[in-house]
């Protein structure tokens, strides 16, 4: 977490802590490789931090034991994994390793007030497949049986409000896929009602939440997909569109109004518009996708690729699929989870905020740091930390700068050396 205080000393009697909200780290969970074939774990899994500032990637600590990894959940800098058989839980700052619990058959994972929501799914069944533990001791607190509503194996869960949504695909009972999204009243503990996705909804996957509403990804049955669209407030169906012939299973995500996804018809990601309910185009970027993820605070992309056997890769794209930055990662990395914090930058009793428009930028940014007038040092830099720019500004005042000659990429911005936002430069 960055910290400084402003230096200036007209500014001095007007120090006070700003809470602004900045990405600290990309978490990153690499499946490895598995040899099945010989039961040798040729590549372990492996949790990694993607610094968004720096571009830079280091591995943090391998996951014991796991053959395999399917999910990462981070909050109030504490990291929960679904790994194999095992619900882990990491401090997000050392990558310590706090707790441990197995948990057959676990799949994904989502977190609400102190609770973790579990699915789990397993060839030859389960007792249950979807369960909710204490976030502190891991210890089981409930859930819901087969005879209450939820007899197949789940996927996907997602929290809406007070009700947790999960996707009852019973993935597990090849080919006898269901189109059912289940309903649980977290307030009640109960399973409150299923929403049938219809005719083109079976195999749903990966849920989204947007604008109030839920989604789901869609895989039927490996040669095609569709995504639904589920109206809360009177848990129904309001439609189901098909978007490709097949996809990446689990390769989607929900990020500025639009659903990104793996098509594999033409080796790139596509984008599915949530206003209109149809495609909207591909991007034609090179990136094949195992894993995506949207980060809404820098408004980017993160886009893995891999060969599934020694290499993967990461990269910053822009909205529009093109490409920042890449560096290199794990294997297989098909999940990743932003680690949102509160960042101390530093503003008058006014509670000062940077406005930062357009962006993304082409040719010239607007800056404005809301305030009394006072004066400051307004600094800009790439994402490797070095400086481009360092100029006076007057609080309150835009300030507009050309940015035309600068490089494709991410860009941060300071005030006497506190973080107050980012710019992405198309």
């Amino acid at each position: 977490m960055y910290r400084s205080i402003l230096s200036l000393p007209a500014l001095a009697a007007a120090i006070g802590l700003l809470a602004q909200t900045e990405v600290h780290q990309v978490v990153v969970l690499s499946e490895g490789r598995y040899d099945y074939a010989n039961g040798v774990q040729v590549v372990p899994v492996t949790l990694g931090s993607f610094d968004p500032s720096s571009g830079s990637y280091t591995e943090m600590v391998a996951v014991p034991y796991a053959r395999f990894g399917n999910d990462v959940k981070v909050e109030n800098e504490l990291i929960y994994v679904s790994a194999d058989s095992f619900l882990l839980k990491y401090d997000a700052n050392t990558f310590a390793l706090l707790d441990q619990e197995v948990v057959h058959g676990i799949r994904r994972l989502a977190l609400w007030n102190d609770q973790v929501l579990i699915t789990r799914g397993e060839a030859g069944g389960l007792s249950h497949y979807f369960e909710v533990r204490d976030k502190n001791t891991f210890d089981l607190l409930y859930a819901i049986e087969p005879s209450d509503g939820m007899p197949y194996t789940c996927e996907a869960v997602e929290v809406l409000g007070d009700k947790a949504y999960v996707s009852m695909n019973d993935g597990f009972n090849w080919p006898n896929y269901t189109n059912l999204v289940g309903i649980v009243d977290l307030q009640s503990q109960e399973f409150e009602s299923s929403v049938d996705l219809g005719p083109d909804g079976y195999n749903p996957e990966h849920l989204m939440v947007w604008d109030g509403s839920v989604y789901a990804f869609n895989n039927k049955d490996y040669t095609g997909s569709s995504i639904s669209r589920i109206d809360p407030a009177s848990a129904s169906l309001v439609g189901t569109t098909n978007v490709a012939f097949t996809s990446g299973c689990g390769t989607s995500t929900a990020a500025d109004g639009k659903v990104y996804y793996m098509e594999y018809a033409v080796n790139a990601l596509a984008r599915y518009d949530l206003q209109s309910g149809q495609v909207l185009d591909t991007l034609n970027n090179g990136l094949s996708a195992y894993g995506v993820l949207g980060d809404p605070i820098n408004s980017v992309m993160y886009v893995s690729t891999t060969d599934f056997t020694s290499t993967g890769t990461l990269c910053t794209t822009t909205y529009d699929g093109v490409i920042l930055a890449s560096t290199a990662i794990g294997v297989s990395c098909g999940k990743m989870a932003l680690d949102v914090r509160l960042s101390a930058g530093v503003g008058s009793n006014e509670q000062q905020s940077l406005e930062i428009y357009p962006n993304p930028v082409s040719d010239a940014v607007v800056l404005r740091v809301n305030g009394a007038g006072e004066r400051g040092v307004l600094a800009i830099a790439d994402a490797t930390g070095r400086l481009i720019l360092a100029q006076r500004c007057t609080l309150g005042i835009a300030q507009r700068i050309d940015v035309s000659h600068l490089a494709s990429g991410l860009y941060s911005v300071r005030i006497d050396g506190a973080p107050f936002g980012r710019f992405v430069k198309q």
